[in-house]
């Protein structure tokens, strides 16, 4: 798990997913430190990622697993998983309609 004593910043300075006391108090505290463990380990994989609007796939992967843990899911593993899923399929649909939007210009620029 992250550092829990330090609940703004991630071990290595930077900022966290959501900080500990984001997360919602109505779960119990061993599935928040859950929450918190899988949110920082998703970030993990997709910080090194080039992303556009890394403010946007933070939230993404805390909305998810939040969400996931609200209706029961407990597997950290999962958590991630789904994480991971939700904010790349996100990231790649942005991406899409940003290349979208472009085409249009330019055809405009050129008509």
């Amino acid at each position: 798990m992250t550092g829990h004593g330090d609940f703004g910043a991630a071990p290595n300075g930077e900022e966290k997913v959501m900080s500990f006391n984001e997360i919602p108090k109505f779960f119990h505290p061993e599935i928040r430190h859950l929450i918190d463990f899988a949110l920082e380990d998703a970030w993990q994989e997709l910080r090194n990622q080039d992303l556009a609007d890394a403010a946007s796939v933070r939230g993404k992967l805390a909305t998810t697993i939040v969400a996931l843990a609200a209706i029961g899911e407990t597997d950290p593993v999962k958590l991630k998983r789904f994480a991971l899923h939700a904010a790349r399929g996100a990231f790649e649909r942005a991406a899409r309609a940003q290349h979208h939007r472009r085409q249009a210009r330019k055809a405009a620029a050129s008509a």
